[in-house]
């Protein structure tokens, strides 16, 4: 009996040794945590993190970041929440090896963001949503320096994301207010690119979309708008896929867009040369294309061309119409 006392006893301490361990590697984890944002940002005014606490759960490994606000010149991204989860092995990496040799040998994990937002106070553009949850392949120390100092990637990076009731304003574009019901994205960069946007390859689909365009298109085509029975700051689509490929020929950025209503299927295929702001971005080699006309859509098409005496260029296909000019101010080719 007061053997079986013995190894119980034992195995109390061993457990309570154990379960002290990971509260207290939890606590250091935390402090490695801040001390590496600490030392990502000092010396550089123009980078800011602060957040309200950093919490590393026992056990599980799930870092906790709460009211998470980063600066970056004109660059603000905040959350109220962001949970990254971690697999054992990895949450072992941070005990045993600190945080900067656990991010180094961190090559993939997942994150959960509540409330995401991401605001440029130069060209006023906003993108938030109510959730964003994100995988990650790659090394994330190498992902997250060079997103927070802009610096080369020096690892391929893949990262996957869906979220939930997406908002999107960019003023003066042709995306001026957009809002999602839901919405997945899928983005790559490569080792040796700088550039996340204007290297990398990247597709996005969204379903139940509002979009809001911008003032000047609203009132230059609210006309035939309204004919499809719509309001001008309030056109809805099924749903939308967007693909963007950096074109090695020229340095600008392939990108084709489908767009289907209950209308009719809209796509956009060309060149785009990213400026900031984005409004400036120019158009070159662009076509869009309108095809899958409901009966509506062709009886309103019928009317137009009666009313303005005009001939649109159907074929059996649909609608191809050239376009140039820039994002803000797109033009129809009429060469």
């Amino acid at each position: 009996m007061k053997k079986t006392n013995y190894y119980l006893a034992g195995l109390l301490v061993v457990a309570a040794i154990f379960i002290g361990y990971h509260f207290y590697a939890a606590g250091q984890a935390e402090e490695q945590i801040i001390q590496l944002i600490e030392a990502q940002t000092t010396g550089d005014q123009s980078i800011s993190v602060t957040h309200s606490s950093v919490e590393v759960t026992p056990f599980t490994g799930k870092i906790i970041i709460r009211d998470l606000t980063i600066i970056l010149g004109n660059h603000i991204e905040r959350a109220g929440r962001l949970t990254v989860d971690l697999g054992y092995l990895d949450v072992l990496k941070f005990y045993l090896g600190g945080t900067e040799y656990a991010l180094r040998h961190l090559n993939r994990a997942e994150a959960l963001l509540l409330n995401p937002s991401y605001v440029n106070k130069s060209t006023l553009q906003q993108v938030s949503s109510d959730s964003l949850h994100i995988h990650f392949e790659g090394e994330a120390l190498d992902g997250i320096r060079a997103a927070v100092t802009d610096t080369v990637f020096s690892r391929r990076q893949t990262i996957h994301a869906e979220g939930s009731r997406l908002r999107l304003q960019s003023p003066n574009t042709l995306i001026s207010g957009l809002q999602v019901k839901d919405f997945q994205y899928s983005g790559t960069v490569a080792a040796g690119d700088r550039f996340f946007w204007r290297e990398g390859r990247h597709e996005i689909t969204m379903d139940s979309l509002s979009w809001k365009p911008f003032e000047a298109f609203q009132n230059k085509y609210g006309f035939f708008i309204k004919g499809f029975g719509y309001p001008t700051d309030s056109i809805p689509f099924q749903s939308m896929r967007f693909q963007s490929t950096p074109h090695s020929q020229s340095g600008m950025l392939q990108v084709q867009t489908q767009l289907k209503s209950e209308l009719a299927l809209v796509s956009v295929d060309g060149l785009v040369d990213l400026q900031q702001p984005l409004g400036r971005s120019p158009l070159e080699n662009a076509t869009l294309s309108i095809t899958d006309f409901s009966d509506s859509f062709s009886r309103v098409l019928e009317n137009v061309e009666q009313l303005l005496s005009i001939s649109l260029p159907r074929s059996e296909d649909g609608i191809t119409i050239r376009i140039e000019g820039s994002l803000s101010e797109p033009v129809i080719n009429n060469r």
